[in-house]
């Protein structure tokens, strides 16, 4: 096959995700698979052959996957096009969906190729499903990373995830490093809502760094002297596949798929605030270690590059047709 068809497929192109998409340098995660493949993403009412395509994907998040039987439906069995099913959605958050787990398993095996994004993740789905990590623009991340990380030495970024809702064992690391080392903490994309320390958010941070478009937020985590990504969540982590590639110092948790192996030694359990202590001194401390350890992510994020994702991609659904016989 010269060059496959591929159209990921949604129930609506919001504003948002419009104005992500002429983003330059590109946001990682899901919506690469597009530029791998040089593909399309249209809403499901505007694919008039599902047919022309060799592979049809979807996200299996709640407004998307009602659309799945009915992609199903117009793909009759004798098609060569692959209905390929992706998730990546945190294991964790799954029974917020208000689904029924065999409801969720059933969509699954609608899908001819099914994959999450970590290997937990996939181990929660059904038999036969891949780990295929989305893809990250490695090279372009690189040169920017090259030209433009001039950090101050007195500030430390910690991210937030609005699916998590935890800020207080970040707030314990960022109060230690204030007394130890004299530093300001910074929050990035925190909305407060659901938020576990709501009540002390206001103070528990120095800055609070709003969402910002992708391109800018790079800039600012540029000048971070480090970055802390405490998530007890199992994800596949693309903020650490971007921090490894634009070469930002980042410690976490070894939840983070992609923190482990980009990091592998500046990680800790998500509530083992000893061990982070130590690694953010290590880190403060600077010298030939870190310079090891960037070195380590800047070889390691490589696996994530658009090529490396692309082999996975078509390996897994090669094996899949042949199991299908398409």
């Amino acid at each position: 096959m010269t060059k496959l068809k591929f159209l990921h497929v949604c129930n609506k192109i919001g504003e948002g995700t419009k104005s992500a998409m002429k983003e330059y340098p590109r946001r990682s995660g899901m919506y690469n698979w597009l530029y791998v493949f040089q593909g399309d993403m249209k809403p499901y009412d505007e694919v008039d052959d599902f047919e022309k395509y060799d592979v049809v994907q979807l996200n299996m998040s709640p407004v998307d996957c009602i659309m799945i039987p009915e992609i199903k439906r117009k793909i009759p069995e004798s098609s060569s096009t692959m209905l390929v099913l992706n998730n990546d959605y945190v294991a964790e958050s799954w029974g917020a969906l208000n689904w029924h787990p065999k409801e969720y398993e059933n969509y699954q095996r609608m899908g001819d190729m099914v994959f999450g994004t970590e290997p937990h993740q996939t181990s929660c789905m059904i038999d036969g499903a891949y780990t295929i990590p989305h893809p990250t623009n490695i090279k372009r991340l690189k040169k920017v990373g090259v030209k433009s990380y001039y950090p101050e030495d007195n500030k430390v970024g910690f991210m937030y995830h609005w699916w998590e809702h935890k800020t207080y064992p970040s707030s314990l690391l960022g109060f230690k490093l204030k007394e130890k080392y004299g530093i300001r903490t910074r929050i990035y994309a925190y909305d407060g809502k659901q938020d576990e320390s709501a009540r002390w958010a206001k103070v528990m941070f120095d800055e609070h760094i709003p969402g910002l478009d992708y391109p800018d937020y790079v800039n600012h985590l540029l000048s971070n002297k480090f970055l802390v990504e405490l998530s007890s969540c199992h994800t596949y982590g693309r903020n650490s596949v971007d921090t490894a590639a634009l070469g930002i110092p980042t410690m976490g948790t070894d939840r983070v798929y992609s923190m482990a192996k980009c990091f592998p030694n500046m990680v800790a359990d998500p509530f083992d605030f000893k061990s982070q202590m130590s690694v953010a001194d290590k880190i403060m401390k600077g010298g030939k270690w870190l310079d090891e350890q960037m070195s380590i992510a800047s070889d390691a994020c490589e696996y994530f590059n658009y090529d490396n994702s692309k082999k996975r991609f078509l390996d897994a659904l090669d094996e899949s047709r042949k199991r299908l016989g398409k």
